[in-house]
């Protein structure tokens, strides 16, 4: 089970003349993929919200934080040591033009049990879930930091949750 999330946050960058800079995530769902199955019978994801905005930010190369920003829940019928992992799918590129982007190392996110790092490309595990059937959620802190002199625009990535 995988699960797409485009994480959309409106920068505004102070360059010389104070223009706007702008950024996005998104999530949408997409059914089960890939190599690696779930052990569970059945599993399905959620995110809440499906598209988040961080705002306006400065490119000052402050980092801002959004606590809670994102909650991920996993549904599941007879789970054992399963896993629920998120990737992006690459730097926040800017959407008029794609030769301007922010490191996704300036892309972080923390769970109550898993301190602050940056997203990757490849899947981090945030959640083990175990259990005959239910569902188990995990609230996303975000953290976000625009590189000085980041040029304006709107800025986007898509975050991938899967439950394997």
């Amino acid at each position: 089970m995988a699960l797409f999330f485009l994480v959309m946050g409106v920068f505004t960058a102070a360059a010389v003349n104070e223009t706007g800079n702008n950024s996005s995530v998104n999530n949408t769902s997409s059914p089960r993929g890939g190599v690696v199955q779930p052990l569970s019978l059945w599993s399905s994801i959620t995110v809440e919200p499906s598209t988040i905005s961080l705002g306006t930010v400065p490119p000052d190369g402050t980092e801002r934080s959004y606590p809670d920003a994102v909650t991920v829940t996993v549904s599941y019928i007879i789970a054992f040591g399963d896993t629920l992992s998120v990737r992006a799918s690459g730097n926040l590129v800017n959407t008029a033009n794609s030769s301007l982007t922010i490191p996704l190392s300036n892309f972080k996110f923390s769970t109550p049990s898993l301190s602050k790092r940056s997203f990757t490309t490849s899947n981090q595990v945030i959640m083990t879930y175990s259990g005959f059937r239910g569902a188990q959620s995990v609230p996303l802190s975000l953290y976000i930091t625009v590189p000085p002199y980041t040029d304006p625009g709107t800025y986007s990535t898509t975050l991938i949750y899967t439950s394997t």
